[in-house]
């Protein structure tokens, strides 16, 4: 390599050569000896730089060819992490949708469940009252046949001293309920009877 001197003597003097500024440099087509030499030894100099920046350069392709593989192959491994991860994401939204489906229909299946449960305890309290009312319809209808056709007080005295003969717990026939169905019905038409007096 030439030193720095050497290079600037160099330089000044292959700029002259395109200039008019020394032309007494040039006059004759040859060169001086030590010219030649000077321009030989520049001009390896410059190869072999050259050939170094070159091989710098191949170095550096080589480098970005390395690179620029392994960037691609982390690219795809990156492209096939995200596909494989927005597959999953997917998955899970639609697993996701399910069991808000699931849950759902359990909610609604369980409001449809309360609805029939209080439609069925409401039918329970209806029948109880139905039952109540029908039972308590029965006994009135029961004890009111032993006083039919009874119109006034002394029929129903007459018809209650009748049935308490037949039905009084001593007898063979006797019944203590039918007894007090008898007695409830005669207390009921006695007041009835005595008001309207």
């Amino acid at each position: 390599m030439l030193s720095p001197r050497e290079l600037s003597e160099h330089i000044d003097i292959t700029s002259y050569r395109n200039t008019d500024e020394k032309p007494e440099l040039f006059e004759s087509e040859c060169l001086t000896e030590t010219d030649q030499d000077i321009d030989k030894d520049f001009m390896f100099r410059e190869r072999v730089q050259l050939e170094s920046e070159r091989e710098t350069l191949k170095q550096y392709q080589e480098i970005l060819a390395k690179e620029k593989q392994q960037f691609m192959s982390e690219m795809k491994e990156w492209n096939r992490k995200f596909e494989l991860e927005k597959n999953r994401l997917k998955e899970e939204q639609k697993l996701f949708e399910r069991k808000l489906q699931i849950l759902q229909n359990a909610y609604h299946q369980l409001e449809l469940d309360k609805k029939a449960v209080e439609n069925e305890k409401r039918s329970v309290h209806l029948n109880k009252e139905f039952r109540s009312e029908q039972s308590n319809v029965i006994q009135y209808i029961s004890i009111r046949s032993f006083f039919k056709g009874v119109t006034n007080i002394l029929t129903l005295k007459k018809r209650y001293k009748d049935l308490m003969k037949i039905f009084h717990p001593d007898n063979v026939c006797g019944d203590s309920e039918t007894v007090k169905m008898i007695n409830a019905e005669y207390q009921v038409l006695k007041q009835k009877y005595e008001n309207e007096m």
